[in-house]
């Protein structure tokens, strides 16, 4: 009779278990999510079997997404939209979850750090038919001290290094900042359409077959301009030279601008005027894609102070620019901004530093343990949520005509 009325085997309508599961996989805590449920929805469950279901349900997902992964590799599935879109990114990023030993009892065991890796896949309109570059300055942020030194610690790159000494000439130019509104309207990004998330703590090999397959089914292999970005990461490049080899690939200009600003720090550290200055010229050449100027400028300063020593710590600024001097030369040829934003293409990666945030909402937090499993589970259920397509419902029609044909396979 459940099986004939739609009902699940939980005992809950479907309409019931979609609540159930976006609670579960949205609120910051199952606890809160109980909260949720029983204030809004009126619906009387404990936040154990609301962490119980939620898993379920993630875990049916995440078996549905390996078996569109397994018929993609075998050549079985075919792109779900017939039209391609006319151009499209990929934002590749990682981020950190706290992970425990599951020994059965009460309690933290074996508490450790794991990774999470997080796909935007990304469609955008077409790029201006005029071939000009539309925003060939920079935006106005990134010549904003306090938003440049803002921008810089929440990126997580310089924050054991201490901030730039604002100059006189800065604290002007923050005062006759635009606001954050404007600065986004000026910044002339591609026009974002479509966005899907994949979420995993597979490793990259892995990974990089779940973000092929679906990009097959969303048709980006037959846009017409396509493009991978990244933070310039050991394991990024890998990926997208085996699973998108004839991609543009992009270093995310965000963190290129972090490592810039590290450099001038490192350059003039002792001269917060002049490092700024410094600053503004390493960004405007970056922009302007003049990737030998950035490093004949950059090895200038670095012959000026001299060869780090053998073991000088990171903190060290010959340490510091030496490293930023190898990070440009490795990326050097991922640093064509002015011929990415004439073809339409994006040049940042915040998309993906955005998911990442999202998906942390949820699964990280200073009292968060996730046994491998369950995590893996509940990110299946939050990137459903998070993607802007209507794969969280859908999975919802597809469960109920599975278990239709398992009940005729039952009465056969």
């Amino acid at each position: 009779m459940d099986l004939e009325l739609g009902l699940s085997t939980e005992g809950y309508s479907p309409s019931v278990l979609r609540k159930i599961e976006y609670a579960g996989g949205n609120a910051p805590s199952f606890a809160q999510a109980h909260d949720a449920l029983t204030r809004l929805a009126e619906i009387a469950i404990s936040a154990k079997h609301i962490e119980r279901l939620t898993e379920r349900l993630g875990q049916e997902r995440q078996a549905q997404r390996d078996a569109a992964v397994a018929a993609f590799r075998e050549g079985a599935s075919q792109p779900r939209y017939p039209d391609p879109p006319a151009v499209v990114a990929i934002h590749l990023d990682a981020g950190k979850i706290q992970l425990r030993n599951d020994d059965g009892a009460p309690g933290v065991r074996v508490p450790h750090w794991g990774d999470t890796k997080v796909a935007c896949l990304a469609s955008y309109g077409p790029p201006a038919e005029d071939g000009k570059d539309p925003q060939p300055e920079p935006p106005a942020a990134f010549v904003n001290p306090t938003r440049v030194a803002r921008l810089c610690s929440e990126m997580e790159r310089v924050r054991s290094q201490p901030a730039v000494a604002l100059p006189p000439a800065a604290t002007q130019a923050e005062s006759a900042s635009t606001s954050e509104e404007d600065e986004r309207k000026a910044h002339a990004a591609p026009s974002l359409l479509l966005r899907t998330a994949i979420a995993t703590m597979l490793n990259c090999e892995q990974f990089g077959w779940l973000v092929s397959a679906e990009a097959h089914r969303r048709g980006f292999y037959l846009a017409l301009r396509r493009a991978v970005l990244g933070d310039g990461g050991n394991w990024i490049v890998p990926l997208a030279q085996m699973h998108f080899p004839d991609w543009v690939q992009i270093l995310d200009f965000l963190h290129l601008l972090v490592h810039l600003y590290a450099a001038a720090q490192a350059a003039w550290s002792s001269a917060p005027k002049r490092a700024w200055t410094l600053y503004l010229k390493l960004l405007q050449q970056a922009w302007g894609g003049q990737v030998g100027e950035v490093l004949r400028e950059l090895e200038r300063h670095a012959q000026r102070l001299g060869d780090p020593p053998p073991k000088a710590s990171d903190a060290d600024p010959r340490r510091r620019l030496a490293l930023v001097i190898h990070y440009v030369r490795e990326n050097a040829s991922r640093m064509d901004y002015p011929r990415y934003r004439r073809e339409g293409l994006p040049t940042s990666s915040a998309l993906v530093e955005s998911l990442i945030k999202q998906f942390n909402k949820r699964v990280k937090g200073s009292e968060k343990f996730w046994i491998d499993n369950r995590a893996e589970a509940v990110l299946q259920v939050r990137a459903a949520y998070l993607s802007e397509d209507d794969r969280a419902e859908q999975h919802y029609g597809q469960r109920a005509l599975e278990r239709a044909r398992a009940a005729r396979r039952r009465s056969a």
